[in-house]
């Protein structure tokens, strides 16, 4: 099936500046990479610097194309005047729709900064209803993707039902056609240029919001299903087709709400980290420890809020599961609002963790905001059993008659040491000491010659000290 535009011609008296010549005013994001040129009408048109000289939405020499917001409001269809875009469109499988009216747009606003992100704002109405939507493009410069946050709520505080739907007809890096694709670690959709073309190109609408259907298809088709209402949550993988792609929230005020916020991305090439649409993120430094039994270990756990997606809750810290013998303790699990902080984390390994072992992918999370996100580190759990240099073994000594000595010992090694100290030479283990148990003894009174010794014991083994003789002066 051949693409097809629909031209239609409007005669205006007045044109506005910065509108194009069939009346929709345009506010442009001009950065880099990309170029997002957002319509009065809830509409879209993206040029990628990395393939210059087209748009990534059809039709590529438009100024607006068919890419935007649609809701179905208490049965109605609600989109983006389309037919009203000076390129043209091949929107037709949408069939008879409401056109949003416009209330206002703002221009560019901000530095393009992960602190002040670029930003146009567009008010719109659907028909003469109380329904009325606020749709929100920012984007930080050097990203290869924008995020979207649209609010839907009623001026008189009045229920609706409303589906909102997200829907583009994509043009991929030069080329009309694509494979479906999608991605689940990002319940993402969209398409993927071509076998046999140059690169690793992607067009990607990602839901921030949890989505509640999507498709992936041939373009008219994605049409037919945002009119039908019944997005099919395919994205089979198949010949390479003029595609296109959509996301669907379904029942968004749901129960008796009045108002709510929705969020999504669209990327443009590579696919993007997904901690990029997270409120906020969790790191853990360091994130590789070597402990022995009985060892512990400080991490730093530092939580960073998403100033772009304006995140504001307060964040609870907590351990995933651990191996037997492993605990981790936090100085203080909560984070408060926005959620920017850092806590201190005490791991620990006692004599039940199984060592030899390295363990990886160990999870702390954090929980906030409805959102649950976590960071990862290794622990190698090793125990070898203790060693006592020459310098640290217990020194023999004199002392005056009747006078107490004092012994040392300093093992190296694996931690979790015990001590036990004997009388008698080594390694001679009839007399233990009764309360002599730590790295440093202090002897009885010294009235002739003795000899003591020690015993470091760790779950991997022990060692005997030499012999240490005390004499009396």
């Amino acid at each position: 099936m051949q693409k097809v535009r629909m031209l239609f011609v409007v005669f205006a008296f007045a044109v506005l500046t910065a509108a194009d010549a069939y009346g929709q005013t345009i506010s442009s994001i001009n950065a880099t990479p990309l170029k997002i040129n957002v319509g009065s009408d809830g509409s879209f048109q993206i040029f990628n610097s990395a393939v210059p000289g087209f748009g990534q939405v059809f039709p590529t020499g438009a100024d607006l194309a068919d890419m935007g917001i649609f809701a179905h409001i208490d049965g109605v269809l609600y989109a983006p005047n389309f037919r009203s875009h000076s390129g043209g469109t091949a929107t037709g499988n949408l069939g008879t729709f409401t056109p949003w009216t416009s209330l206002d747009i703002s221009p560019r606003r901000g530095a393009g900064t992960n602190e002040s992100p670029y930003t146009v704002s567009v008010g719109l109405a659907a028909g003469d209803t109380d329904v009325r939507v606020t749709m929100t493009v920012s984007y930080v410069s050097g990203n290869n993707f924008f995020r979207v946050r649209t609010n839907f709520f009623s001026t008189t505080n009045t229920h609706h039902d409303i589906n909102a739907t997200f829907g583009a007809d994509i043009f991929l890096a030069g080329s009309d056609n694509g494979v479906f694709v999608s991605v689940p670690e990002l319940g993402a959709v969209g398409g993927h240029n071509c076998p046999g073309t140059d690169g690793d190109y992607n067009i990607l609408l990602i839901p921030i919001t949890a989505a509640s259907r999507f498709t992936t298809s041939f373009f008219s088709d994605v049409w037919a299903q945002i009119k039908s209402d019944a997005l099919n949550n395919s994205a089979t993988a198949g010949t390479c087709v003029d595609n296109g792609a959509a996301i669907e929230w379904v029942n968004v005020m749901g129960g008796t709400a009045t108002s709510v916020e929705l969020s999504h991305a669209v990327s443009f090439g590579a696919i993007p980290s997904a901690s990029n649409f997270h409120g906020f993120n969790l790191t853990v430094d360091p994130n590789f420890v070597t402990l022995s039994p009985g060892e512990s270990a400080t991490l730093k756990v530092t939580s960073f809020r998403n100033q772009e997606l304006e995140f504001n809750a307060p964040i609870h810290l907590s351990a995933g599961p651990l191996p037997a013998g492993m605990t981790l303790t936090f100085d203080h699990p909560d984070i408060p609002a926005p959620g920017d902080g850092t806590a201190k984390a005490t791991l620990s390994v006692d004599t039940t963790t199984i060592f030899p072992q390295l363990y990886e992918s160990l999870a702390i999370l954090g929980a906030g905001g409805n959102e649950v996100h976590g960071t990862t580190f290794a622990v190698n759990v090793l125990c070898t059993p203790p060693t006592i240099l020459g310098v640290s073994q217990p020194q023999s000594v004199s002392v005056a008659t009747g006078a107490k000595a004092k012994l040392s010992v300093k093992a190296s090694g694996g931690g979790g040491f015990a001590y036990q100290w004997f009388s008698g030479h080594a390694p001679m283990s009839r007399s233990p000491i009764a309360g002599a148990t730590s790295a440093d003894f202090e002897t009885p009174p010294v009235t002739e010659s003795q000899q003591f010794w020690v015993r470091v014991s760790n779950p991997c083994g022990s060692v005997d000290s030499l012999t240490a003789t005390v004499s009396p002066q």
